[in-house]
């Protein structure tokens, strides 16, 4: 009986070993794939074919490309099959995870029986994923308001003003967070000097700001309502928190963030003394409203940090430039794509150029592109998107 037990034990174990090793997922990535893009040089070698050269030439590319790819990350797929402890069959498939974005042939060599070359490759998931890494924000505050109802109790309407105020103060105080003050400035005079020459003489002499390329303007606002919902013993007020933002330098309207903050401020009774022994205080409103400000402007600009660093290209002097520095975060040899650009190539049908910056201004920067078939002048006036 021990004996068909102890063989029972280890049938039941191989089956368990088998079924564990038969959905084993390893999933092995480089050690240094702290970022979606890097860039990797590679070696490919093909048997040289002395009739057709292009061959031997194909052939060794597509070996540089696959080590590239691999050298960005690699997905190691396997499985084993047991009977009684001893392995009988172990199958394991390596493929690239990640792909070749753009490359570039650094040499080619060749001895009497190989072709050899290497490239240089930029390599990557994603091309849509976020970035969501704390960098510099740069922001300009303009006039906004704030509005209540005319049915809002007089002692919060009177805290308006003050809760307004603090709102700005806490924009400008929040970390990573660099911002000009011109709350008394319209920014539809900003909008207006931007598409109007006439205009833009009378307001920079007014000293109208200039607003960069990767940076932006915000216009906040507060309002408060009654909140007229059913079936409820209080009598209920929500301010509305709203942030206008626009970016870069052409005013890009972006989508308006809102926030609600609900206040329960006393129950809703004929009587007058429950009314005013139910009344929320003032100050206790004042504390819960302000926590609720840092609270959504943390929220609003982690969404700002999760949005890619984009900058609009120009030709200077016969170099490409864009409108984005080190005030914006843009580092040296940060990578950069321009979408929808096909690019002939002999192995890639990419429609991405890669760029990376090559010298770093305060607020525009050199770039270069990894090809150096690229002609410049066509990415003229066109965005790029810089990735981490």
């Amino acid at each position: 009986m021990s004996q068909i037990i102890k063989t029972l034990k280890i049938t039941i174990e191989s089956i368990i070993v088998f079924i564990l090793l038969s959905i084993f997922s390893l999933n092995l990535l480089a050690k240094e794939n702290d970022s979606k893009f890097r860039q990797v040089e590679a070696t490919g070698r093909a048997i040289l074919i002395d009739d057709n050269i292009e061959i031997s030439r194909k052939r060794a590319l597509e070996d540089a490309l696959y080590i590239a790819a691999l050298k960005g990350g690699a997905n190691v797929n396997g499985f084993s099959a047991i009977s009684a402890n001893t392995v009988m069959n172990d199958q394991a498939i390596i493929t690239a995870a990640y792909k070749v974005i753009d490359f570039k042939i650094l040499k080619e060599t060749q001895d009497k029986e190989y072709l050899s070359i290497r490239i240089s490759a930029i390599v990557g998931g994603d091309l849509s994923s976020k970035n969501c890494k704390v960098r510099p924000i740069n922001i300009s505050l303009f006039q906004g308001h704030y509005s209540f109802g005319s049915d809002v109790p007089s002692s919060l309407a009177r805290k308006m003003s003050s809760w307004f105020n603090d709102f700005y103060e806490i924009i400008s105080n929040t970390s990573n967070v660099s911002a000009l003050d011109f709350r008394n400035s319209s920014i539809d005079e900003v909008i207006k000097s931007n598409k109007n020459s006439a205009f833009d003489y009378t307001a920079l002499t007014n000293g109208i700001p200039y607003i960069h390329g990767g940076d932006y303007s915000l216009v906040p606002s507060l309002i408060l309502t009654k909140n007229y919902s059913k079936n409820n013993i209080f009598s209920n007020f929500i301010v509305k928190i709203s942030f206008k933002i626009y970016k870069g330098s052409d005013f890009k309207l972006m989508p308006i963030k809102t926030f609600n903050f609900p206040i329960k401020y006393n129950i809703d009774s004929k009587f007058q003394f429950l009314k005013n022994v139910s009344t929320l205080n003032i100050n206790s409103v004042d504390i819960m409203l302000k926590e609720h400000l840092k609270t959504v402007t943390n929220s609003f600009f982690e969404d700002l940090y999760c949005r890619p660093l984009e900058g609009k290209l120009s030709m200077l002097n016969g170099e490409l430039t864009v409108d984005l520095g080190s005030k914006q975060g843009l580092k040296e040899k940060q990578i950069g794509l321009v979408r929808g650009i096909k690019i002939k190539n002999s192995m890639l049908s990419n429609s991405a150029v890669v760029l990376h910056a090559e010298s770093i201004g305060e607020n525009n920067s050199k770039l270069l592109p990894l090809n150096d078939n690229v002609k410049l002048d066509i990415l003229d006036n066109l965005i790029v998107e810089f990735v981490e």
